[in-house]
C-alpha cells in the first residue's frame, strides 16, 4: 500500500523544475492531474481502506461530501444537494461496501473474528471478551453462542401398498426401527432488535448471506433477536 500512497498534487510540484514552480504553472499541472488524484483516492482510500463517512440522513450536502447509504459509499455530485443517494444524477456510487477490502480479506468463520465482522457490518459495538477471575464475559452487541444438537427419528409412512405418506416435517411411521439421527445447528447469532429486526425476511436474509461467506457450507446456524 505504501507504494501507492501518493499525493499527486504534491508530486506535481516536486517534479516541476525549481525555476518553473510559479503558481500559474503549479495550478495548471495540478488541474490536469486532478482526475488521477481523484481516481487514486477513490480506489486506494475508499475501496481499499474503507470509509468512515456518516450514515446518510435527509439534509443538504455540499459537492464532494461522502455518505454511507445502505452500506454503500456515495459522493455528492453537486452543491446544495438535497436529493437522496438513489438519485443517480446527484450522487456518485464510490464503493459498493463501506468496509474496505484491506479489512474484509481478514474476515473468517472464527467466533471472535465473525463477531467483529457482524458488528462492523450491522453497526453494532464489538467488545473484546474478558473473563478475569470468573467474571461474566463482556458481550458484543451482536454475539455468538454454541447451539445444542437435536435428535429426530427418520420417518417415512405408508398408507396403501407401496406408497408412502411424507409431509413437509412429519411422516406416519419410521423406517425400520426408530433410530434417531442428529440435526445440529452449530451456533446461534444473537442480534439486538435495536440494530436489526430479523423477523423481517430481508433482514434475516442479509445476515444469513453475510455469514455464509465466511463459514464452511456444512455448518448450520440460527439467528435470533434479543432486547
Amino acid at each position: 500500500m505504501t507504494t501507492y500512497n501518493v499525493n499527486i498534487n504534491q508530486a506535481s510540484i516536486e517534479l516541476l523544475p525549481p525555476d518553473k514552480r510559479y503558481p500559474v504553472n503549479i495550478g495548471l499541472v495540478q488541474g490536469l492531474l486532478k482526475p488521477l488524484q481523484w481516481a487514486r483516492d477513490s480506489f486506494f482510500t475508499t475501496y481499499y481502506e474503507g470509509s468512515s463517512a456518516p450514515i446518510y440522513t435527509a439534509g443538504t450536502y455540499a459537492y464532494g461530501d461522502e455518505v454511507i447509504y445502505q452500506k454503500k459509499v456515495y459522493s455528492s455530485l453537486k452543491s446544495a444537494n438535497t436529493d437522496s443517494p438513489t438519485v443517480a444524477a446527484s450522487w456518485y456510487l464510490k464503493s459498493d461496501n463501506f468496509i474496505g477490502l484491506k479489512q474484509r480479506v481478514l474476515f473468517n468463520g472464527g467466533k471472535l473474528v465473525l463477531e467483529y465482522a457482524l458488528n462492523k457490518e450491522f453497526s453494532g459495538t464489538f467488545r473484546q471478551p474478558t473473563t478475569p477471575q470468573g467474571i461474566t464475559d463482556t458481550k458484543s452487541d451482536i454475539y455468538i453462542t454454541n447451539d445444542t444438537s437435536v435428535k429426530y427419528g427418520f420417518f417415512v409412512g405408508q398408507t396403501e401398498p407401496f406408497c408412502s405418506s411424507v409431509g413437509q416435517t412429519t411422516a406416519s411411521d419410521y423406517i425400520g426401527t426408530s433410530n434417531p439421527y442428529v440435526y445440529l445447528n452449530n451456533f446461534i447469532i444473537h442480534i439486538p432488535t435495536s440494530l436489526l429486526n430479523i423477523s423481517t425476511t430481508s433482514n434475516y436474509k442479509s445476515v444469513s448471506n453475510f455469514v455464509s461467506q465466511y463459514i464452511p457450507s456444512s455448518i448450520n446456524f440460527t439467528i435470533v433477536n434479543y432486547i
